[in-house]
């Protein structure tokens, strides 16, 4: 038997003899104090309640297989969350949602935002459950989670998941409207938590973001996305399987070009082929986390520097951590904007 399992077990064990032998004493109880207790909270008259997740499928580019995506009954609001996604786990902390047992802490060194880092990846009351891609399910089981927000780095692992709980609910979304799904994860986390008027609250917010980047956008006559990693760098434009398609399609600028070989990781693209297109802004995000200056040295050399965006100082360093590892948060989301308008003042 898989340790986790054990544990799991264990903790079922526990709670079936604890009910065993409080049984007589809660019988006995005060009428008004079970009154209060079965009284609960208009949150709670919503349970049990079932969740889909917001794809029904996926399948994994590494292996070809698909996963299908079972939907969720969750008989109260769950008071122990494990969440493997940074993203949810940003949209969860904006929301003001407690709870939170266990994230993808990485021991300390995950692209977790800082903001997040602060609270939960230095936290003693939260388990740190391994990586974004490697999952330490001993960790998870120990955490004892009432559900598990899963994204499409963990899908994989989804069957192994569902071992130590059946609540392993997939917050990924196929919308094509980038925005939109981000709000879709938002509604799923508010009708959980009932947390409903702090939805609406910060998804007025962003749209307000959302719209001033689409303004600022239109006075552009073209940009182009790309990623630097390891002293090279990839072109994104704004085909069906671009990751970043959604920086042209959603929050308005126009691609300087859209022959770039449809991948969610982006081509190979050389320096060479960003003066080809001579973008007017240059939107370069640094997926090595490294500081703006070290990786100027790299990106600034004498070939960029004949582009029109180097001449008009239109290049736009990104921070990689929102942009590349915790994206669809609320927060994370309106940060990647604001870095936009920041920027391109």
């Amino acid at each position: 038997m898989k340790k986790w399992k054990f544990l799991t077990a264990l903790a079922a064990l526990t709670l079936v003899l604890s009910a065993c032998n409080t049984g007589e004493e809660a019988s006995g109880g005060d009428s008004s104090e079970k009154s209060s207790q079965t009284e609960g909270s208009e949150s709670d008259s919503q349970f049990p309640m079932t969740v889909s997740s917001l794809t029904d499928s996926r399948e994994d580019e590494e292996s070809g297989k698909t996963t299908t995506f079972e939907d969720v009954t969750l008989d109260k609001m769950p008071e122990r969350i494990v969440t493997l996604d940074y993203g949810f786990l940003d949209t969860l902390d904006a929301m003001g949602v407690e709870g939170i047992v266990g994230v993808a802490a990485g021991g300390g060194k995950g692209n977790m935002p800082e903001h997040l880092k602060e609270k939960y990846a230095n936290n003693d009351d939260v388990a740190d459950v391994g990586t974004l891609k490697q999952i330490d399910f001993e960790a998870v089981a120990a955490a004892e989670p009432d559900v598990i927000f899963i994204s499409g780095r963990q899908t994989p692992f989804y069957e192994e998941l569902k071992e130590i709980t059946p609540n392993v609910v997939f917050i990924g979304s196929d919308n094509e409207n980038y925005i939109e799904a981000v709000y879709e994860t938002v509604d799923l986390a508010a009708k959980i938590f009932g947390k409903e008027d702090k939805a609406e609250e910060l998804k007025a917010s962003l749209q307000e973001k959302v719209d001033a980047v689409k303004e600022k956008a239109a006075g552009y006559e073209n940009a182009l996305v790309a990623m630097y990693n390891d002293k090279k760098i990839s072109g994104f434009d704004n085909g069906e399987d671009s990751r970043f398609a959604y920086v042209y399609n959603d929050f308005g600028f126009k691609p300087s070009t859209t022959d770039i070989e449809a991948s969610s990781h982006g081509s190979d693209f050389s320096y060479e082929s960003v003066l080809s297109v001579d973008p007017e802004v240059l939107l370069i995000i640094d997926r090595t986390a490294s500081d703006v200056e070290t990786i100027k040295k790299d990106i600034e050399n004498d070939i960029i520097k004949k582009t029109r965006a180097y001449k008009e100082g239109k290049i736009v360093y990104l921070d990689g951590v929102n942009w590349y590892f915790s994206s669809n948060g609320v927060t994370t989301e309106a940060e990647k904007l604001d870095e936009i308008l920041n920027e391109l003042k």
